[in-house]
């Protein structure tokens, strides 16, 4: 008997219901492998990659239903444990796995995943020191990358009410974990970057297990935090907990309490300090108007004392006190020369040939000049003689020389 014929779409719903009826595989199954080409559609949220090991590879499928309840997102290469059943695409005549649940393959395979990509962002430069920026002392607006719903966000809140209470904040909710998480996360962040609204960024979430925290270790949220215009404090879980975006934040916080903490300063303290500056300032500017008013005092006494006026002053009493010796002086030498001239004149007058006459002697002259000798007179001669009180008028009748006693 003659096989019918069958049309290609008749062949692959026929093998597609004998795959989907097969007793064995009805239940579902379960397979091992790693994952290659990831691929996610963001109209509908599928997802569509290879699951492979050392000799084979089968085709699988997340529908969107299945994506929503992963606790963790698949990267290219990371081992896993799948769960679905067998089925075939019609269109393609594929045999595939369509995956109801995935999850790693031990935590050893998330941990060499994160070694790996650690690697290769560390080599970036995404790691380094030197990268790392200055958080404000002050800050007047900080965003807050986190999920709306938890005690995360009202903690946070709580206290940069009570320590900076003057500071805004704006909230940038996201998903922080699940399949998807660290793409919006890392959208949330960008976001807050390009606002510029923020003087510092906060990003976190609660403690959680390693597949819940493992949005914060994927590559997009780590370039994310890198490429933000201003400080990024990252606080995801506790204080135990270490992802890849603590090590690219420009600083890590234990825990999201910890990072409103360390974002903000506390107001008491501020005041305090405040307090203790302007009693500072207030006892250095006491001592210096101190120190100031006692040069002002000297140096008013010393423009006293050479002010033009009392210097004038003294130039005047010393110029008295010049005209009072110069007085003195000329006094002094004028009763010096009077008292002189006295004596001169009282021995001039001693001299005088007046005296001389008065005590009855008389002056004899002759043609004008005196005669001391009768030789230069003879008989005969006009003579003058004069006395104290006249002259007369004389002739010589007669000679008589006097005899000198030898």
């Amino acid at each position: 008997m003659q096989s019918p014929i069958l049309s290609i779409t008749q062949l692959n719903a026929y093998v597609r219901a004998v795959l989907e009826g097969d007793s064995a595989l009805a239940g579902g199954v379960y397979l091992r492998g790693e994952i290659s080409g990831f691929k996610r559609y963001g109209g509908n949220g599928h997802c569509y990659f290879t699951l492979k090991d050392g000799a084979a590879q089968v085709s699988a499928v997340l529908f969107a239903n299945a994506v929503q309840r992963l606790q963790f997102s698949p990267l290219e290469g990371l081992r896993v444990l799948a769960r679905g059943r067998v089925s075939l695409y019609e269109s393609r005549g594929q045999y595939q796995v369509i995956l109801d649940d995935l999850q790693p393959d031990g935590v050893g395979a998330l941990y060499q995943q994160l070694e790996n990509l650690k690697a290769h962002l560390a080599a970036d430069g995404l790691f380094a020191s030197e990268r790392k920026r200055a958080i404000p002392a002050y800050p007047r607006k900080i965003a807050v990358v986190t999920s709306s719903e938890g005690a995360v966000l009202h903690d946070i809140l709580q206290i940069l009410s009570r320590r900076w209470p003057m500071t805004e904040v704006l909230l940038y909710p996201t998903p922080v974990q699940g399949f998807g998480a660290g793409e919006q996360i890392a959208a949330a962040l960008l976001r807050a970057s390009a606002d510029s609204f923020a003087d510092v960024i906060i990003v976190g979430r609660g403690g959680g297990s390693a597949e819940d925290l493992w949005a914060f270790n994927e590559e997009c949220v780590v370039r994310a935090v890198t490429a933000c215009a201003v400080p990024v404090v990252s606080a995801v879980g506790h204080e135990t907990d270490y992802t890849l975006c603590d090590m690219a934040a420009d600083l890590r916080a234990p825990t999201p309490s910890a990072a409103a903490e360390l974002c903000t300063p506390d107001c008491e303290d501020e005041a305090e300090r405040l307090y203790s500056l302007r009693l500072h300032l207030k006892t250095i500017c006491e001592r210096h108007f101190a120190e100031e008013t006692e040069i002002l005092d000297r140096l008013r006494g010393e423009l006293k004392a050479y002010h033009p006026a009392n210097t004038l002053r003294l130039a005047e009493d010393k110029l008295d006190a010049l005209r009072q010796n110069i007085t003195r002086a000329v006094q002094r030498s004028l009763d010096s020369r009077a008292e002189k001239l006295t004596n001169i004149a009282g021995r001039l007058d001693a001299l005088s040939p007046l005296k001389t006459l008065a005590r009855g002697y008389a002056v004899v002259g002759k043609g004008g000049a005196t005669c001391s000798r009768g030789a230069g007179i003879k008989p005969g001669d006009e003579i003058t003689v004069r006395m104290a009180d006249a002259i007369m008028e004389c002739n010589v009748r007669q000679i008589k020389p006097i005899n000198k006693a030898k």
